[in-house]
């Protein structure tokens, strides 16, 4: 049991480093107080999540 809550801990880790990664290129357009043009990852792209962590919309 230990071991796989060990892997879902990998796992998750390593997406969220991926999709950090992958903020640095990708913008989009996000209504916050007008217009804004903002980082966003593959969470808001994808499924349109607004989860704002480190001045980015993953």
């Amino acid at each position: 049991m230990k071991d796989i809550f060990i892997g879902i801990i990998i796992i998750l880790v390593v997406f969220v480093i991926i999709d950090f990664i992958y903020t640095e290129k990708n913008t989009c357009v996000v209504n916050e107080s007008g217009l804004v043009e903002a980082k966003c990852g593959f969470i808001k792209e994808q499924f349109d999540i607004d989860i704002t962590l480190f001045n980015r919309y993953w």
